[in-house]
């Protein structure tokens, strides 16, 4: 049997998710600044990137062996498919769900990351610090919503960090329910603690593929 990439986080229980936006920037001190000064060039080095950290609920034997075959298949850099596994919804939706399971569609971009998003549910309601996703061509993106305005069935959406080209376009699909990231594994970030009751946790991180 073939097993299809990305993967789905295995359904094991999770106390712990932790997502930080990875800016790949490196600052370095100016050999041009004035004497007694100091000036600071910031260089882009890496591309931006979410990383998560994940941590399970102690596991049993037998599904801690089920974790670890999935981290295992990952080896060699292969993807997983990565939607929080808890406080997936908007803060206004934790307990009215159906408003926000109703996907937009991208309007217009302006400014790099100004969005303007059609065909959303009247009833949804978004603050400041949520996170939306865009997808199109197989492509995904996670942002965080740091200014928000609208009503009806249109949203403004201010988010960072800016989305990238390929799902900045008309119709991309707008997502604020578990939006989807393709990530690979961090070498060495895989973790194991055995409780004395002889349960398993696990701790690792993935990190975005861009």
């Amino acid at each position: 049997m073939t097993i299809q990439f990305p993967r789905d986080l295995p359904a094991v229980g999770y106390q712990q998710c932790d997502l930080i936006l990875r800016d790949g920037v490196v600052a370095s001190p100016s050999g041009s600044a004035p004497a007694g000064r100091m000036l600071i060039n910031y260089t882009q080095v890496s591309p931006t990137v979410w990383e998560a950290t994940l941590g399970t609920v102690p596991m049993t034997f037998d599904q801690f062996s089920e974790f670890e075959a999935w981290w295992l298949t990952l080896r060699g850099m292969r993807a997983a498919r990565f939607r929080r596994p808890f406080n997936g919804y908007p803060r206004a939706h934790r307990e009215n769900h159906a408003p926000a399971e109703v996907t937009g569609l991208l309007g217009s971009v302006t400014n790099g990351n100004e969005l303007v998003v059609n065909g959303v549910s009247p009833g949804l309601v978004l603050s400041v610090g949520d996170q939306i996703g865009l997808e199109r061509l197989n492509r995904f993106y996670l942002g965080r919503v740091v200014e928000v305005s609208g009503s009806g069935t249109t949203r403004n959406l201010t988010v960072e960090p800016p989305p990238f080209a390929t799902v900045s376009q008309p119709n991309a699909v707008v997502r604020f329910v578990r939006p989807v990231l393709i990530m690979r594994p961090v070498p060495d970030s895989y973790e194991v603690s055995v409780s004395g009751d002889f349960l398993y946790s696990v701790t690792c991180k993935l990190m975005e593929s861009a």
